[in-house]
Order: C-alpha cells, then sequence, then structure tokens
C-alpha cells in the first residue's frame, strides 16, 4: 500500500524528539494505533491531540515501532522514492564530483531510514535495514533504475540489525550481470571490490578524506598500517612518500586482496603484509623497540552494544597505547573508532588515557569524522560514528 491504513497517536509529551527532526519513534512512546496495519505498513502519525506529524513505516515487532518518511501527506509509491534519490544525487554530486565510488544514499540523512546505497562504477550495492523498506522493494528498484541507470545491484541484507526487524539475512545480486570481482578507482587507486562475498557494502568509503591525513605526513618515514584489509591507508602512506610502510590484518583474503591492490599500484616494493592479530602484532613490534613515523588504527567496531562499552573502551585504550609507544620523536598517529556508542568526548578522553598510560605527550593536529558523501543529520546523532584523531608525539 502507498497510503496510510491506520493512525499513530503519541503517548502526551512524547512528540518533541520527531517534531524537532528525528525520525525513529520507540514503541513505549505510542500510546495507540487507530485501525488495521501489517507490520511493514504505513501509518499517519499524530501527537496526543491529534495534530498530524506526518508519515511512517510500522513495525510492532521492532523497538523502534515507526520510522518517519515525511512530514508531508506525499503518497510513498516509486515517484516519492526517484524524487529522494534525485535529492541525494545531486547533494553527491556538489560534494564529490567525479568520485565512482560513493554513498549515494545513506539512510536517516537523506530521509530514507533503513536504506544505503553505494554506487562502485556501474553497479550498485544497496543495503536494506528495516520492514519498511523491505516491504517497498518494487518501488525501490523501480526508482533506482530510473536514477541512477546502473547495469546491475546487489542486495545487501546480512546486517545483524535485520533481526531487530524479524528480517532474515541474505546477500545475493538483485538483479543484472554483477561480476564476482571487479576494479573501481577509489583515492586514485584502482581497487578491486567484490560486492556479493566482500564486507558490508563493498568498501569502506567513509574513510575516503581521513586517509590523506596520513598520506600528507608520511614522506621519507617508516609507516605501519594495522587492521590494513585492502591496503588502502598503506598504498595512500606509500604514496605519500613513506620510506616502507608495514600493514597487518589477521584475514589472509583481505591480504590477498591488499597484496594485489599494492603491486597494481607500484607498491609492491615498499609495502609488506603480515598475516597477525592487530594486538599481538603491536606488543611483539613494542618489544622489539621497532619505532614508526606514523602508524594507523582503523580497527572494526570494537562496541557494538552499550554493553559492551567497558569492554571495548579498554580495548580502543591499550591499542592506542602501544601504538604510542612505538612512535618515534614527532611520530604521528592516526587513529579511529568507528563505534557510535563511544562517542567523540569518550574517544577523546580514552586516547588521553592512552597518552598517560604511554607515558607520550600528544598535540592533536585532526579530528575529523565522515565522508562528505556520509552527512550527519543534526537532529540524529546516529547519523555520526566514525571519530579520526591525528596525533603528534612530543
Amino acid at each position: 500500500m502507498s497510503e496510510p491504513t491506520a493512525r499513530l497517536m503519541l503517548r502526551r509529551g512524547e512528540d518533541r524528539r520527531v517534531r524537532g527532526g528525528h525520525p525513529w519513534i520507540f514503541s513505549n512512546e505510542v500510546d495507540e494505533v487507530h485501525g488495521d496495519v501489517e507490520d511493514g505498513g504505513l501509518v499517519e502519525v499524530a501527537d496526543s491531540r491529534g495534530a498530524f506529524l506526518g508519515i511512517a513505516c510500522y513495525n510492532r515487532r521492532s523497538l523502534i515501532a515507526a520510522r518517519m518518511l515525511t512530514r508531508g501527506r506525499d503518497t510513498i509509491d516509486a515517484a516519492f522514492f526517484v524524487k529522494r534519490f534525485e535529492r541525494a544525487l545531486a547533494f553527491r554530486q556538489q560534494a564529490c564530483p567525479g568520485e565512482h565510488a560513493v554513498r549515494l544514499v545513506y539512510s536517516e540523512s537523506d530521509q530514507l531510514p533503513g536504506l544505503i546505497v553505494d554506487r562502485y562504477g556501474d553497479y550498485l550495492s544497496v543495503q536494506v535495514l528495516t520492514l519498511g523498506m523491505e516491504s517497498r522493494l518494487e518501488d525501490v528498484r523501480s526508482a533506482l533504475e530510473q536514477v541512477f541507470a546502473p547495469r546491475g545491484a546487489v542486495y545487501v541484507g546480512d546486517s545483524s540489525m535485520r533481526a531487530l526487524e524479524g528480517l532474515p539475512k541474505r546477500r545475493e545480486v538483485w538483479w543484472g550481470d554483477v561480476p564476482g570481482r571487479f576494479a573501481v578507482e577509489v583515492g586514485g587507486f584502482a581497487l578491486e571490490v567484490d560486492l556479493v562475498g566482500g564486507q558490508k557494502t563493498g568498501l569502506f568509503l567513509d574513510q575516503r578524506m581521513n586517509r590523506r591525513h596520513a598520506e600528507s605526513r608520511a614522506k621519507g618515514r617508516k609507516a605501519l598500517d594495522v587492521f590494513c584489509y585492502q591496503g588502502e591507508w598503506a598504498m595512500h602512506m606509500a604514496r605519500g612518500g613513506a620510506s616502507e610502510v608495514l600493514a597487518i590484518d589477521s584475514s589472509e583474503p583481505a591480504l590477498t586482496l591488499a597484496r594485489a591492490n599494492a603491486e597494481r599500484a607500484g607498491f609492491a616494493d615498499r609495502i609488506g603484509f603480515i598475516r597477525g592479530t592487530a594486538f599481538d602484532e603491536l606488543r611483539r613490534l613494542e618489544r622489539e623497540g621497532e619505532k614508526f613515523g606514523v602508524v594507523v588504527l582503523d580497527p572494526p567496531a570494537l562496541v557494538k552494544a552499550r554493553r559492551h562499552l567497558a569492554a571495548g573502551s579498554r580495548a580502543y585504550r591499550e591499542m592506542n597505547r602501544a601504538a604510542m609507544a612505538l612512535l618515534e620523536r614527532d611520530g604521528v598517529l592516526v587513529t579511529c573508532s568507528c563505534s557510535h556508542h563511544l562517542d567523540d568526548a569518550m574517544f577523546r578522553q580514552l586516547l588521553l588515557e592512552a597518552a598517560r598510560a604511554a607515558r607520550r605527550p600528544m598535540r592533536l593536529l585532526e579530528w575529523s569524522g565522515e565522508a562528505a558523501d556520509h552527512p550527519q543529520l543534526l537532529a540524529v546523532p546516529e547519523t555520526h560514528y566514525l571519530k579520526c584523531a591525528v596525533l603528534q608525539a612530543l
């Protein structure tokens, strides 16, 4: 259905966040629902006095019972998605001109909660996180084909978040003839991407701008890239003039791709790859007295839920302490966290604690976040998750 079939009434005083621009309505904020609506269907949202607030996708099985799609009375059909996609595309063309790999749609930031679309050359990687979007796949596909005209698309539905929506995991070619692996230009490098079998939606596009921090400070220095994945940080530092780069990852498939990427870029002679666990290798290098001019730490999320915050913070702290100990005088640490539950203030505090433990005074050179194609929505702090600090050892 493209029209609401029921009316969701909020409890008294529970409309403030929605009026402020946040699209989520939690189950404990709902007073009652008038009319029949299937999970994934559309509801009108009203405050406790009956004032219209917008139209949302409803899912009684989720803690987030409704997600706002519009503040108006739009018909939610293929034409609706075409308009949203056209607006999202216009923003990316202005923010990231000429990029071959770019996030075209970023969920709540593009007023399409539960939908993420990445473009890799002629192909799309489409991540569906919510039942509301799953229920509108026909309209979504029609609009994607009309606005972006891809040669093919991969449906990415393997996030653990889908279980909270009552959705199974699946990942497959959605339409078109999508190659198993193909090269796409990112940051001036031709990188192999595997949209069907790779991680996330293909590559980690959110770090595109941050890698330049490491590249600009690598000239003439020995560099270390921990959690190197496909070797992008390492290649940026090699291009920036690093005398040598050591890259570490625990995944052999990732290292195989990283070696191929380095070979293709002409840096195979300057980048050495080691398979190993980050913590073990950092401690080994520290015991052996190794020193580096630049160290990059770009781990996966170590705090996947709020209940893991204490343990994850300890891991971040120890990892950064070890990295700081490996820096030569005036050496630079580029350290990141993509854990949403670890906010900027907490990340800065644990970096301070790591510096104290390492007995290294650290100067803050840069503090940044996601690339421009991952815009933050002011009313939705959940759209900001990536922290990147550039620190110098004094």
